[in-house]
């Protein structure tokens, strides 16, 4: 993972994990009304990993108090798995007059970012404008933060923002003095300390520099990979059951073997069984 985290006097960035199984995608199915996105996110990595760091059982706190960038870094490492390391996406021109629609072929290793090795619990950071000085204590924002401001971005998204940087600052002093971090915080820290965070977390928001082949026109796009990830795994909700029904039908497996199954190996059987059923029917 890109931060880490500390267990006693020892930084951890070693995690395992397992690939998705039907039993998992199901779930992903079930909790998409439910759930919103970072929820999703917990739910599913305290399923698949086996140890984070020195601990092998895993519960849905130790995952949403990962950084949010160790959290997306998860998620790359379980598409790899799952999926394989190649990433294919659509975007479209933001340009009103062009919407050309364009294919993105990326890799998991083109968006790994790499190990942020002054990685700390907490960091303290001077931000002066206009000859005044806030001494600011924080945290980077964790999968805890993404689900307490979840419902509020629903219908504002600039106060969730803001709700979010409060979460994350510790203390602010002035001149030796501490301000009361839920008053209106000063302009300079609202300002700066994102940018300062988006530097040490920068897995946490993964920027595309695009340009439109048709309309040239430049610009930056947002990479969401828990976004992508579960649209990926909902593209066809039904085709699970479908399979799942399949296999049952031609190898007599239960419901529960099939569902246990990694998605890649389920993929292996319907490969094979399709060849049989190919050279069967010729």
């Amino acid at each position: 993972m890109p931060t880490g985290f500390a267990a006693g006097k020892q930084w951890y960035r070693n995690a395992r994990l397992r690939p998705l199984n039907g039993a998992d995608e199901e779930v992903v199915s079930e909790s998409a009304r439910a759930f919103l996105p970072a929820e999703r996110v917990t739910a599913l990595l305290t399923r698949c990993l086996m140890n984070l760091g020195p601990k092998a059982s895993i519960v849905n706190e130790d995952v949403r108090s990962l950084s949010v960038g160790d959290r997306d870094a998860l998620l790359l490492y379980l598409h790899r798995l799952t999926f394989g390391h190649r990433i294919h996406a659509i975007l479209a021109c933001p340009q009103p007059s062009c919407k050309e629609k364009m294919d993105l072929e990326l890799t998991i290793g083109d968006l790994l970012v790499p190990p942020n090795e002054q990685a700390e619990e907490s960091y303290e950071m001077v931000i002066s404008k206009n000859s005044t000085a806030y001494k600011v204590k924080f945290r980077l924002p964790t999968g805890a933060d993404q689900e307490e401001v979840a419902r509020l971005a629903l219908r504002d998204r600039g106060a969730a923002s803001r709700l979010m940087l409060r979460r994350c600052i510790q203390t602010v002093e002035r001149e030796g003095t501490t301000i009361r971090i839920n008053d209106k915080l000063p302009t300079a820290v609202a300002e700066m300390l994102p940018k300062m965070i988006a530097k040490l977390d920068p897995q946490a928001e993964v920027l595309l520099d695009m340009t439109c082949p048709t309309c040239r026109q430049h610009f930056i796009a947002n990479f969401d990979i828990g976004d992508y990830f579960f649209r990926e795994l909902m593209n066809h909700p039904q085709q699970l059951y479908r399979e799942v029904h399949v296999l049952a039908l031609h190898y007599h497996w239960n419901e529960r073997e099939i569902m246990n199954m990694p998605r890649s190996k389920r993929q292996i059987y319907l490969e094979l069984l399709a060849e049989t059923l190919n050279s069967e029917g010729s």
